[in-house]
Formats: structure tokens, C-alpha cells, sequence
């Protein structure tokens, strides 16, 4: 009976037995997968984390970078100014005249070397010094007490393109400090015979975001009003040299009853004649009156009865020879404005005559024998392609058996 009873009962089974191995083949890959799938999912995820933490701290180290820069800048300045131990000249009385200096296009960190133009910080630097030279020629002949330096855009060059970034001496931040130096020189040498206005507008290149902003608030991120408030800031209480004003996209300015638009030039279309009037015709609506119209933008000279196109500080570079089949003279624009001649107190006229306006290029093109303004090299010795590093190679270590 015993064994009758032991021979009825079901059979216990363990866990899992009795399963076929395809099924307990598919069980086990299906696990695998999903440890996988999981494993995966952690690792993405703490890819991501260490992505953001890595973000955050380079965001973190740049703006405690900026801060401390923009601290120690603004303290040297405060402290030393622009003209220390620069004894200024007395500004001339009288005169009839007024030079406009129309400063655009400077590029200062673009490096060109081709067998029709070079152009790097030194030869900038040479180029502005002969514009300084022949502006007070100038304003010797014409009896002149004043200038007016109309900033207009793109005193830095773009890196947003390979090409560009390829081409640029150094990096923008220290670029900024280089333009700051030599443009000191510029208005001090300036200074020497004149009284000095400054204006400034915004370029296209100089932006710092990618994008191309309209608004004022998206347009002044620049670096060319970097550089406009890093000079007022260190002129500031100079006396005769003054920082008049720095828009967006649009400014004017008044000379001797004469009224001048500002522009880049970036928002001219290829008929400068019919864009320039559109423009002004809306300060007309306004009951504004613009007698002429300063701009560059394209790299060429260009006077005319209304308006006058600034050439650049750089001339040829080449994406404009190769790319463009375009070539150009490094070349700024000087307009004397003079007033009107006394009429006779018994004379009967409507109104009193205008002040007249010529303009002229000056070409910039060929510096031999000028010397440059003094600036500091050290910001420029750490450009991986400054000729002084090229030309001074160092052995880091050698081993010689």
C-alpha cells in the first residue's frame, strides 16, 4: 500500500524544470537585451551630467575670467588713464574748417600675407599713423581747430567662418586690448594739433553672437563698442578729447550746421544711390535733414555728392581676390567741411549759405618709411601665427645620444 501510494502521487518539480531549452535560450536573451538597454540608459545618462557639470564649469571659469578682467581693466584706467605722462597741447582758437575722419573696416586681428598686400597689427598700426599725418596736413592748409573721428563698424574681424578664423592673428579678446592700444596712439597723435570728437556705430563683423541683430540691444554686443568704451572710459576728463555718442546701427552728428548719417553699410543694397536716399528719407519724414551720408562695409572708396564709402584699413585679402575676383587699396576718407564765406550784412538773401563739403581718399596702401605706433607686443606674442614667434624658434628639450 505503501509504495502503491507513493507511486500515485504527482511528481514535484523545481523551478524551471520541465522548460524546453529553446524557450529557456529566448528567456535568457531577452534578459540580456534588457540589461543592455539598461546599461545603456546609464551610461547616456551620466554622459549627459558630465557634459553639463563640464559646461558649467567653463561657463563658470569664463565669467569669473571676464569678471576679474573687466575689474582690473577698469582699476588700470581709473588709475592710470590714457594720458599719463603725456603732456597735451593747447587747442588751437579760430578756424573755419573741420576735418571728418571716416574710420571703418580696420580688421586689426586679420592677417593678410599676399604678393599684393601684407596687413597685420604693425602695419596697421603704419597705416593709421600716415592717416594721422596726412590729417593734420590737412588741417594745416585748411586753417582747421577740430576733427571729428566718425567710428564705423568692424574695427575687429569676423570668426565665424573658417576662412576667417584661419586668417585672424589671435583671438578677438586680445585683439580688442591691441586695437585699444593703437587707436590711443591715433587720437593722441591726433590731439598734438586738434581738438577731437569721437562718434561709433556698429559693424557687421565685430558682433559677438552669430546671429545679426537689428535691435539695439542684440547690436551693441559687440566688440566695436568695446573698444569705443574702453577708449572714453581711458580719455575720460582728457581734456579736448571727447566721446560724443555710440548707437546700434544709425547715428548723427552736426557740423557747422551741416547734419551726417552714420551708417556700416551692411544694410545698403547694390543701389547705393537709391538705398542711401531711402534711408534718409526717412529722417525727412521725421523733419530731419541729412546733408550727407558716411559708410563702408564693401572695402572700397567711393565719394559722391551725398554720400562717400569708406575703403578699408586692410585693402586685398585673399577671399576677395580669389573668391570675389575683387581687389582694393587699403585706403580711410577725410572731409573738410568750411564754412560759409561773411556775406555783407546789406546784402538780402533768403538764408545763409551752407557750409561746403569735400571729400578725399586717402590711400593707405604703401607705409615705406613710416614708423608705427608703439604698442604692446605681448598680446600679439601669444598668436601661434605672430611673425616673431615663426622667426625665434626654442628648443623645449633635446636629447642627443
Amino acid at each position: 500500500m505503501s509504495s502503491a501510494k507513493h507511486r500515485h502521487q504527482p511528481a514535484r518539480h523545481l523551478p524551471g524544470r520541465g522548460q524546453t531549452p529553446a524557450a529557456n535560450t529566448d528567456q535568457d536573451r531577452e534578459l540580456l537585451q534588457f540589461n543592455v538597454r539598461l546599461a545603456k540608459a546609464r551610461q547616456a545618462q551620466a554622459d549627459t551630467n558630465r557634459i553639463e557639470r563640464k559646461a558649467f564649469r567653463e561657463h563658470a571659469r569664463i565669467e569669473n575670467a571676464v569678471t576679474a578682467y573687466t575689474r582690473e581693466l577698469c582699476s588700470l584706467l581709473d588709475e592710470r588713464g590714457f594720458t599719463q605722462g603725456v603732456t597735451l597741447s593747447r587747442i588751437p582758437e579760430g578756424g573755419d574748417s573741420v576735418l571728418i575722419v571716416q574710420l571703418s573696416d580696420l580688421h586689426f586681428n586679420e592677417r593678410v600675407e599676399l604678393p599684393s598686400n601684407r596687413y597685420d597689427f604693425t602695419v596697421a598700426a603704419q597705416r593709421l599713423a600716415k592717416l594721422a599725418q596726412r590729417v593734420k596736413q590737412l588741417g594745416q592748409s585748411y586753417g582747421a581747430r577740430k576733427v571729428v573721428v566718425a567710428c564705423l563698424g568692424d574695427f575687429l574681424n569676423s570668426d565665424r567662418r573658417l576662412d576667417e578664423l584661419l586668417s585672424n592673428s589671435t583671438n578677438r579678446s586680445r585683439a580688442t586690448l591691441l586695437a585699444v592700444d593703437i587707436l590711443r596712439a591715433f587720437l593722441l597723435d591726433l590731439r598734438e594739433q586738434f581738438e577731437l570728437e569721437v562718434y561709433g556705430i556698429t559693424g557687421n563683423e565685430s558682433r559677438v553672437n552669430k546671429e545679426l541683430g537689428w535691435s539695439d540691444e542684440l547690436a551693441t554686443d559687440s566688440y566695436d563698442l568695446m573698444i569705443y568704451e574702453i577708449l572714453k572710459r581711458g580719455f575720460a576728463g582728457t581734456e579736448g578729447i571727447n566721446f560724443c555718442g555710440f548707437r546700434a546701427n544709425e547715428l548723427l552728428f552736426e557740423v557747422m550746421g551741416r547734419t551726417f548719417l552714420c551708417l556700416h553699410g551692411h544694410q545698403i543694397g547694390a543701389n547705393v544711390q537709391k538705398s542711401v536716399q531711402e534711408i534718409t528719407g526717412k529722417y525727412a519724414a521725421q523733419g530731419i535733414t541729412v546733408d550727407y551720408t558716411l559708410f563702408g562695409h564693401l572695402h572700397a572708396s567711393a565719394i559722391g555728392d551725398y554720400h562717400a564709402r569708406n575703403a578699408s584699413l586692410v585693402g586685398s585679402n585673399a577671399y576677395s581676390e580669389a573668391g570675389l575676383n575683387f581687389c582694393s587699396k587699403a585706403a580711410q576718407n577725410i572731409h573738410i567741411v568750411t564754412a560759409a564765406p561773411a556775406t555783407d550784412p546789406k546784402a538780402k538773401q533768403a538764408k545763409p549759405a551752407a557750409a561746403t563739403i569735400d571729400g578725399m581718399k586717402v590711400d593707405l596702401q604703401d607705409v615705406t618709411g613710416i614708423e608705427p605706433y608703439v604698442f604692446n607686443r605681448e598680446w600679439e606674442a601669444y598668436s601661434p601665427k605672430s611673425e616673431s614667434k615663426l622667426h625665434t624658434p626654442s628648443v623645449v628639450y633635446q636629447v642627443v645620444v
